[in-house]
């Protein structure tokens, strides 16, 4: 897809309809914060051609000025009706590997498109079309539907709208599992590991502390009226590489089984990135951490003979 035809989708969603009005002015501002960084001029110019070729009934008000643009039906369906395959096929792949990647409020507004994708692809016969999108396949898929769906779209949705959510989190307090209420978590972020999805937050105003916390270690999420508060210098990139939030090559998702464990044995004597401790029966204890499988991991497990089985991975009960 072009930069200018992205541009232009991009820029055809910002619009509203009738009776609503956006100068070109408010709609370079709506592209930047969908991350198009582009003049006024070439926004006017966009603006002009795509109501100069009729294809989206897009006018603008020139009763006052600046002038106001909107769209005098849905503007998307029109520009759907002359979507080539390609483009179909590209919007239908996505739609059907990543569109968990998205708030649910913009997956909304595309559906039309998705939907005149997905008939531009059955109605084109096309062999090649028809067998890619039959053997492509991203696993996991969750069934529509599912508790971890919405879920998952709460918290998309609460980090797109910049506003804190409250929320049930799964700790580990002195060895026993519990939910815990929380009423100002502050989404910053969100990882996509091998293991699961993770949300990098804050928990609360009176702790600083930025979290990472397994979507499946949160429910009951409910979205408030309060703003996101960003950390001064927060950087995504920057915490992946302190703390080793990013996944190796050799990172292993190590699950164990302590029996009878001690009060020495600890989260943070655990080695590895997010490790935790949950109750496996009356008598044990369960461990599980994202660990780099180095020496020093190995040297742990050698320390914890005979009070650690290995649950997982298989590789490791081989070696």
């Amino acid at each position: 897809m072009s930069k200018k035809l992205l541009r232009q989708l991009t820029l055809a969603r910002c619009v509203p309809y009738r009776p609503y009005k956006l100068t070109a002015r408010q709609l370079q501002d709506k592209l930047e914060e969908e991350g198009i960084q582009v003049s006024l001029r070439t926004v006017q110019r966009d603006l002009e051609e795509m109501s100069g070729m009729g294809l989206f009934d897009l006018t603008s008000d020139d009763r006052s000025k600046p002038h106001g643009w909107c769209f005098e039906r849905n503007g998307l369906n029109d520009f759907a009706n002359f979507m080539p395959l390609s483009l179909a096929m590209a919007l239908k792949t996505w739609n059907d590997q990543a569109a968990d990647l998205l708030p649910a409020s913009v997956l909304t507004e595309l559906n039309p498109i998705i939907d005149k994708a997905t008939q531009v692809i059955k109605d084109s016969q096309s062999e090649l079309a028809g067998r890619w999108m039959e053997n492509v396949v991203r696993l996991p898929k969750p069934f529509a539907g599912s508790p971890d769906i919405r879920r998952a779209t709460t918290i998309r949705d609460a980090l797109w709208r910049g506003r804190k959510f409250s929320a049930e989190i799964k700790r580990v307090i002195k060895g026993r599992t519990v939910w815990l209420r929380y009423e100002q978590v502050n989404p910053l972020g969100i990882v996509g590991r091998k293991d699961g999805t993770m949300l990098l937050c804050t928990v609360s105003d009176m702790d600083p502390k930025i979290y990472g916390i397994p979507f499946e270690h949160i429910k009951d999420a409910e979205l408030t009226s309060r703003p996101v508060t960003q950390p001064r210098e927060f950087s995504v990139n920057k915490l992946l590489r302190e703390k080793g939030y990013q996944e190796e090559s050799d990172t292993i998702h190590f699950v164990g089984r302590i029996t009878n464990p001690s009060r020495s044995i600890m989260e943070d004597a655990i080695p590895g990135n997010n490790p935790r401790l949950t109750r496996y029966d009356k008598q044990s204890m369960m461990v599980e951490t994202d660990v780099k499988d180095s020496p020093e991991f190995r040297r742990w497990l050698t320390d914890m003979a005979g009070k650690v089985e290995i649950l997982a991975p298989e590789s490791l009960k081989k070696s």
